[in-house]
């Protein structure tokens, strides 16, 4: 007699997005650019709404925690990306979330977002003072890092851009 065939109560595979619902409760909206010259402060709330998560459902963080590792190697795109820099951020694992966040500026340096999440999980690491030069800096910085090619690079030589930016502005 033939085995019978492995019954799964999940027999379609779910996208990120809808797994990112079933876990949460709302949708992973898609990244938007937050562009410079939109003059806006913050595009993307994810952050805010993982914070809630965080605070008012830590069993559905966990699950997400556990999770987002699964999906970092189905997906290598800025969204999934700027995810883990959260879920990583909000478990106090900051190196991981600078890592992470390096790689949503290194897909697009466009995003203000993107520079304004890598400046806090580096002020977390104690590197301030390049964490200030990003913050204060956004138009130098987004400027020479794209001038310079620096996409993909590793983390010491933005350091080092970021340095010399802020000796120049100063």
């Amino acid at each position: 007699m033939p085995p019978k065939p492995h019954l799964s109560f999940n027999s379609t595979k779910l996208s990120i997005s809808e797994e990112f619902k079933s876990i949460c409760g709302f949708s992973c909206f898609p990244r938007k650019t937050n562009y410079l010259v939109g003059y806006v402060e913050r595009r993307d709330f994810l952050f805010s709404h993982l914070a809630g998560v965080y605070f008012s459902n830590p069993e559905a963080f966990k699950k997400l925690k556990i999770r987002i590792k699964g999906w970092l190697k189905e997906e290598k795109s800025e969204a999934v990306f700027a995810l883990a820099g959260y879920i990583y951020y909000l478990s106090d694992d900051f190196r991981k979330s600078k890592f992470y966040f390096l790689k949503t500026i290194a897909l697009n340096p466009d995003n203000l977002d993107n520079w304004i999440d890598l400046a806090f999980a580096l002020r977390h690491n104690g590197e301030y003072e390049i964490s200030r030069g990003i913050l204060f800096n956004y138009d130098y910085i987004e400027y020479y890092y794209k001038y310079l090619k620096l996409g993909g690079c590793k983390y010491p030589k933005i350091k080092r851009m970021v340095a010399e930016v802020i000796k120049r502005v100063s």
